[in-house]
């Protein structure tokens, strides 16, 4: 007896003839498999094939493990399938590998068919690669600066939450340190704003490379920066960032025939001792930072 003779005799009413289901499984606009209870593949219909690219040649006869990609570990496998066997339908994601060897991610809904001999899965198959990446581009619009691509306010104050919520975990300090660009305005007003942008777009590159990776950058308005630097073990840490990034955030810019030297004004505060919350180590920062700034002009 054939899955779809199986399919049909299930059915209280049986109007579809095995023949038609095997017709309407084929022609579906759904990539779906129907799958024997220890992983075997039955039959594959044709959007499997231009989805993945395995014909029904290629799938049927073959383990499901055939599209494991290396995204997942075998805990992962695992767990799935257990639950596959525990319940009557489940539905998750999951990325398979294609036959040309590109690996995409599926939304998988998977139901148990059951007869008086037999279990089977049908699977159906929807590619949700580009959706998931467009819904990661909006995420990252949404908490991150256009232009420079760093963190914006929105997301500095989250990742400032976690990292009071670790140093008091720890017993550790945070730095909070500001970096303001000195005339930045007559940059923009003798080369332009598009050249003003690739200034502000490599002083964000050459900060970034000059923090850990553990620590958040972000472009806090203008050409004003904010840096949390997390896991400070005493505030000797925070002074030397600071003699380092005076040091290191003076250098030249080249863009389209124009160039100019950049430096920055920078000011930082220690938590807890100069502030406990975010806008007390703000204010602490950013009046050493005038300070610093007034010595850059002479003052």
């Amino acid at each position: 007896m054939s899955i779809f003779s199986t399919i049909s005799n299930l059915f209280s009413r049986k109007t579809f003839s095995p023949s038609t289901l095997s017709m309407a499984f084929n022609a579906s606009p759904v990539a779906m498999l129907v799958v024997t209870i220890d992983g075997k593949v039955l039959q594959s219909n044709d959007r499997f094939s231009s989805l993945l690219g395995y014909s029904s040649n290629d799938i049927v006869g073959e383990n499901m493990s055939l599209l494991k990609s290396s995204k997942h570990d075998n805990h992962f496998y695992g767990v799935l399938w257990q639950k596959l066997l525990r319940y009557d339908s489940h539905s998750f994601e999951i990325y398979n590998r294609c036959k040309d060897g590109t690996v995409l991610l599926f939304k998988e809904q998977i139901q148990k068919v059951k007869d008086d001999i037999s279990e089977y899965f049908i699977i159906t198959l929807e590619d949700i690669t580009q959706q998931k990446k467009q819904e990661s581009r909006q995420v990252h619009l949404a908490t991150h600066d256009p232009l420079t691509g760093l963190a914006n306010r929105a997301l500095l104050n989250d990742r400032y939450k976690h990292a009071i919520l670790n140093a008091k975990r720890n017993h550790s300090k945070i730095g909070i340190m500001i970096c303001d660009l000195n005339e930045f305005k007559q940059v923009n007003d003798v080369h332009g704003h598009t050249f003003g942008d690739e200034v502000l777009k490599s002083f964000a590159s050459r900060l970034t490379s000059l923090v850990r990776e553990s620590d958040t950058v972000s472009r806090y308005g203008g050409d004003e920066f904010i840096i949390i630097l997390e896991q400070v073990h005493n505030n000797k840490k925070v002074e030397d960032v600071y003699e380092m990034l005076l040091k290191e955030l003076q250098f030249n810019v080249k863009y389209d025939g124009s160039e100019c030297d950049v430096s920055a004004s920078l000011g930082y505060a220690c938590f807890p001792e100069e502030g406990t919350t975010f806008e007390q180590l703000v204010n602490v920062a950013d009046m050493k930072m005038y300070d610093s700034k007034k010595c850059y002009y002479g003052c």
